[in-house]
């Protein structure tokens, strides 16, 4: 009896799995994994660590006669090959591909799959080409589906007039369509959105190209679905299971459209003056933006209720997002649309912490507003992959801006990996080697481009390593365990030769801005700025490279600590003339009551000395004193020469 038992719950444990299996499997809807002998797949979308877009640029090349049969059934698995050595591409396969495309991938700049790997494919029992060592041959039939008129009454109307069958839902005729399709034709005449019809269409007469069905725009799909669901649902009726947007991608979105969506005008592009939006990756906007604010102005106002959010760091994506709400990014004068998976990465990590305030996430927020047309734009990949603003110091102002978590060492935040990397500053400080600080930064706040990781090259690593490793030693430590150069490629990757932008003094208060060194909102002006680049311009070249804008950000800290801690309680906050005093004398600035009193009279204010104003008379007063000391001549005792004070020479210079 109990073996009778078991027998009966080993079936229906296998029937269940089965039937999730079955559950799990859609359509093969890219357009490039057409035709390879399989048309379901768990991962429609493109499997864990595989970009859909990259792939199918992959395909593109054609570098090989069977790189769409690998590519393919790694990024978009046929349904149940997760343990079925016969589904997957074999060892030999992949290794040729390899070959094969080695050159081609080189010059269109074109990266091997990291998650790819040949050697994890098995040998034998798998899938040499086009068709499977194990699996049957084809019945003839199935490649007889040919392009035939459209008859269904919805869909005779569109740009394109033919389509093939079975469709993306099942239907083996038109008419089996047509007569579901009916169900929804009131809401169409109603209106609710002019994506509607064309989303229907694509579903259940979808254009038929190179004899086969074009899939479903996952864009159309979403803005059919926010103007239309709300409607549905007041009369009790649910947006359709197999209607789900996340089942279908944009690939075909960018094609030859088979509906034009409707263009927004075109407007006039302007330089972001909003401080919470100053500091992204882009830095014109447009408006009025979708929450109508027609002056940045106001945008400013609006925006300030998220500042304190923005500040607890609840999400790397808020902010992004949020600016892209507020100050879209201005493209040919029109407005970038927002990013549907960016609000919900960002209102995923921030609500809670709003709910536990009594607060609660905006109505014009809702991310159902938004699509996924413009996520590539903003460094999401097609796999989950998003790319976000570096917020590590020490990071900021290399040659890129964006970086992805988790980073290579597997830390999870780039609070993480900021803790584990300040073993590293008192080295980079000491400028160890030229590439330290940007290799170390391609490990713990890799590169992001399009929500790919990009590593850092071997040579790089050996670099950086040879440069470094012997001051390390005179400290008594070794170099890391986890940085290791053997385990960096050699291709595709980031060598030693990525040099970062130089920074005007334009560029300085921006950056500042953005890094937070402000006080209650008031940041540096372009006058400080430009008194911190000739302060810090070893090179005289009138522009600031990555370390001396490393040396700045910290020499701003400084100050902007010691205002904090000691002035910014007076109210309002300002130094006095007692305390600007002690505070030159503590930099030994012996400047003379004359020079102070002018000074003093050039830059206070009806309070006092405020927060610019002080930077700038600590930065100004610092110049002077190094170029008076570089000046300083090393002489024999039996030496006479004329003499020039310090003193004298500040008073000259104020004066």
């Amino acid at each position: 009896m109990k073996r009778l038992l078991f027998v009966v719950l080993s079936l229906l444990l296998s029937l269940q799995r089965a039937r999730g299996i079955n559950r799990n499997c859609k359509p093969v809807t890219s357009t490039f994994c057409q035709g390879l002998g399989y048309s379901t797949t768990a991962s429609p979308t493109g499997a864990t660590g595989y970009s859909l877009q990259q792939i199918g640029q992959m395909v593109e090349t054609a570098c090989s006669p069977h790189i769409a049969i690998l590519m393919c059934r790694v990024a978009v698995p046929e349904c149940g090959s997760e343990d079925v050595n016969r589904m997957k591409p074999c060892r030999a396969l992949c290794q040729k591909v390899k070959t094969d495309c080695e050159s081609t991938f080189k010059t269109r700049r074109l990266t091997w799959p990291m998650r790819l790997r040949c050697e994890s494919l098995p040998e034998n029992d798998c899938v040499q080409g086009q068709v499977s060592q194990a699996a049957p041959e084809a019945p003839a039939a199935a490649a007889a589906a040919t392009c035939e008129t459209i008859t269904v009454p919805l869909c005779k109307d569109l740009p394109y007039t033919e389509t093939i069958m079975p469709n993306v839902i099942g239907h083996k005729s038109q008419e089996e369509a047509g007569l579901e399709m009916q169900q929804f034709s009131s809401l169409v005449r109603v209106g609710c959105s002019p994506q509607l019809k064309p989303f229907l269409c694509s579903l259940f007469a979808p254009e038929c190209e190179a004899g086969g069905a074009r899939p479903p725009c996952r864009t159309l799909c979403e803005q059919a679905r926010s103007g239309c669901e709300s409607l549905m649902n007041k009369f009790d009726f649910q947006w359709p299971e197999s209607f789900q947007c996340d089942k279908f991608t944009t690939e075909s979105c960018e094609r030859r459209p088979a509906f034009v969506l409707p263009t927004i005008p075109t407007g006039v592009c302007q330089k972001i003056s909003v401080p919470l939006c100053i500091g992204l990756p882009y830095t014109e906007t447009v408006l009025p933006n979708l929450l109508g604010h027609v002056h940045q102005r106001d945008v400013d106002q609006s925006i300030q209720t998220f500042a304190s959010l923005v500040q607890v760091e609840c999400s790397p994506h808020l902010k992004p997002f949020l600016c892209s709400v507020f100050t879209p990014e201005c493209k040919s004068g029109r407005p970038q649309p927002p990013c549907r998976t960016l609000c919900e990465q960002a209102r995923s990590s921030c609500e809670p912490l709003m709910n536990r305030f009594g607060l609660r996430w905006p109505e014009t927020l809702k991310c159902e507003r938004f699509t996924t047309e413009s996520c590539e734009h903003y460094g999401v990949s097609s796999n989950g992959g998003i790319c976000e603003p570096i917020t590590i110091p020490v990071c900021q102002g290399l040659s890129y801006n964006l970086t992805i978590t988790p980073n290579l060492l597997g830390h999870a935040s780039q609070r993480d990996a900021v803790m584990k990397m300040s073993f590293f500053n008192s080295f980079v400080q000491k400028l160890c080697s030229v590439d330290i600080r940007l290799f170390v930064c391609t490990v713990y706040a890799p590169k992001c481009v399009a929500g790919e990781v990009q590593k850092p090259c071997r040579s790089f690593c050996e670099r950086a390593k040879r440069g470094c490793e012997g001051l390390m030693h005179s400290f008594g430590v070794s170099w890391p365990e986890e940085l290791q150069c053997n385990a960096f490629p050699e291709e595709m990757c980031i060598s030693e030769d990525s040099r970062p932008d130089m920074l005007t003094a334009e560029d300085v208060v921006a950056k500042l801005i953005a890094a937070g060194y402000s006080v209650r909102g008031r940041s540096l002006t372009l006058r400080t700025a430009r008194l911190l680049v000739t302060l810090m311009d070893a090179d005289k070249s009138e522009d600031l490279d990555s370390v001396e804008v490393f040396k700045m950000e910290h020499y701003v800290a400084v100050v902007r600590r010691e205002y904090v801690e000691s002035y910014e309680s007076r109210n309002p906050p300002s130094v006095t003339q007692t305390q600007l005093k002690k505070a030159l004398s503590a930099r030994e600035f012996n400047i003379g009551e004359e020079t102070f009193r002018t000074l003093w009279r050039d830059h206070r204010t009806e309070n006092g000395i405020e927060y610019d104003d002080f930077v700038a008379v600590i930065t100004k007063l610092q110049i002077l004193t190094e170029r008076f000391e570089s000046q300083l001549l090393n002489l024999p005792c039996d030496c006479k020469v004329a003499s020039f004070s310090f003193r004298q020479f500040i008073r000259s210079a104020i004066f």
